[in-house]
């Protein structure tokens, strides 16, 4: 008389194992997806806190506070000096369309703006949604909205 072994063959794995594979490669294209996005959230954020800091700088301390944009990563980070702050963007994200500095006068207001100062970040590594940051003249900040690249 046998005795009944307990688990699985080798057929039910293999099918275990084929119908995950399935479901992940579903998955891979809305992660990366997800991983783009909040790559754009986070240089964004990160840049209207810089320029938010250089304006309180520039109203707080009475003095004009520039703000340096580096279009893409650099190896190794720009220090900020008392009347400089600096800003790059983070992973795969760069500056596209937007001048590479900026400057707080003492009232807060962008030095030499007549219009609106907008700067758009896109993703190098591919894809069409970007993060638009606008500047009025009188130095509110805000995220606009998404936008194309």
């Amino acid at each position: 008389m046998r005795k009944k072994e307990n688990g699985f063959t080798l057929i039910e794995l293999m099918v275990t194992i084929a119908v995950l594979a399935i479901i992940a490669m579903m998955a891979a294209p809305a992660f990366r997806d997800m991983m783009l996005r909040q790559n754009l959230n986070s240089s964004s954020q990160e840049l209207i806190a810089v320029l938010t800091q250089a304006r309180a700088k520039a109203v707080l301390e009475r003095r004009v506070v520039e703000v340096q944009l580096s279009t893409v990563r650099l190896d190794t980070p720009v220090g900020n000096t008392e009347d400089e702050l600096n800003w790059m963007p983070k992973g795969n994200a760069v500056l596209v369309s937007s001048p590479t500095s900026i400057q707080f006068a003492i009232n807060g207001s962008v030095q030499g703006a007549n219009s609106d100062t907008t700067f758009n970040i896109c993703n190098e590594a591919g894809g069409s949604i970007s993060r638009i940051v606008s500047i009025s003249r009188m130095g509110t900040i805000q995220q606009v909205a998404e936008g194309t690249c």
